[in-house]
């Protein structure tokens, strides 16, 4: 499936009629992985070769209760080598109709924006697009309105109410606002956000249908200001603040009736350290029925960085397995210069 039309499966989503959403339902998953990590020699934390085995599972549930309201909650578990295993609560809502729309209250993963590597307008969630078999997400205490008609929809959040300003800015509170339209084979979206740390942020962007195989996309986020995650010298990273600035990204995809796709990228981050900020990344996939296998380099002009990764899945009924495998090259592969994954799930 393309980058546009997996868009258009999400919005699809969003706009089903909060009736047909509420539908009692339960799914879960039990995952074994399998990671290697290789440390580059030498390093200056001292860090060393490491290999361990990580165990998750995962409860998905919603509740059609009574008044039109519905309850939805996952829950994960998590137990790997040298750390004690956590239960932690990813998303719990109770959603119910008001004013033409739905509201949503409690903790919920929220993902915006257009970008398959790097998502400007990820303001709520803030996802680390490029972590390597991520784990589950985890949802933002949230107060959401949304609502929506066939071509348009609004979506207002007020996330983490009452922090203010937190130790990252995932947690700080703001309030965000985002508007969608679709015309014809284009997708617009524009964001509002307000916070104590940043201000100011608003951005534009879109995805655009040129024909059956290529897609054309891009994202833009002005802040009047933004904190950089910099380390400085003999103490530890932390974000310190850096006056105004944005991000920005353009992209493409192209797909052909063999089920190759080919997807380009470049991007810009001011929030990034120095060296890390402009980014351009390729990436080759195929599909051939429960197969995938894809391949991409991260490039990074300034630094000289080179980030190559492969990686393989196959899905078998309820099982899904996969393989992953990156390289750190130049001033990114300075504490570790590979890591090697392996996972085996099942799905129930």
């Amino acid at each position: 499936m393309s980058l546009a039309s997996s868009l258009r499966v999400a919005v699809a989503a969003c706009l089903l009629p909060a009736a047909a959403l509420a539908e009692s339902s339960m799914a879960g998953s039990l995952r074994t992985q399998l990671e290697a990590r290789g440390a580059h020699p030498g390093n200056p934390l001292g860090l060393q070769d490491e290999n361990r085995a990580v165990h998750t599972g995962e409860l998905r549930w919603q509740l059609d209760a009574s008044a039109q309201n519905a309850l939805r909650g996952l829950l994960s578990v998590r137990d790997a080598s040298g750390e004690h295993a956590t239960l932690r609560v990813n998303e719990l809502t109770l959603e119910r109709p008001l004013a033409g729309g739905f509201l949503t209250a409690g903790k919920k993963t929220m993902s915006w924006d257009v970008g398959y590597a790097f998502r400007p307008l990820d303001v709520i969630q803030q996802e680390d697009r490029r972590a390597i078999d991520a784990p589950t997400l985890d949802g933002v205490p949230m107060l959401a309105w949304e609502a929506f008609d066939a071509e348009r929809a609004i979506t207002v959040v007020l996330s983490n109410p009452g922090h203010g300003r937190a130790s990252q800015p995932r947690d700080d509170g703001a309030l965000a606002v985002r508007l969608y339209r679709q015309r014809g084979e284009r997708d617009e979206y524009a964001v509002l956000r307000l916070s104590r740390r940043n201000g100011v942020e608003a951005g534009l962007s879109f995805s655009h249908v040129l024909n059956e195989g290529i897609e054309l996309h891009g994202s833009s986020l002005w802040q009047q200001r933004h904190d950089t995650w910099l380390a400085p010298r003999g103490q530890a990273p932390r974000w310190q603040p850096s006056g105004g600035g944005g991000k920005a990204l353009a992209g493409f995809t192209w797909t052909t009736e063999s089920k190759y796709s080919l997807l380009g990228e470049a991007w810009l981050d001011r929030t990034a350290a120095p060296g890390q900020q402009h980014n351009v990344l390729l990436r080759l996939a195929h599909t051939d029925g429960g197969l995938e296998v894809a391949g991409d380099v991260l490039w990074q002009p300034h630094s000289g960085s080179r980030i190559a990764s492969v990686a393989a899945g196959w899905r078998h009924g309820r099982w899904l397995f996969s393989a992953s495998w990156r390289h750190y090259g130049g001033a990114s592969g300075t504490l570790v210069r590979s890591l090697g994954v392996f996972s085996a799930q099942l799905g129930f």
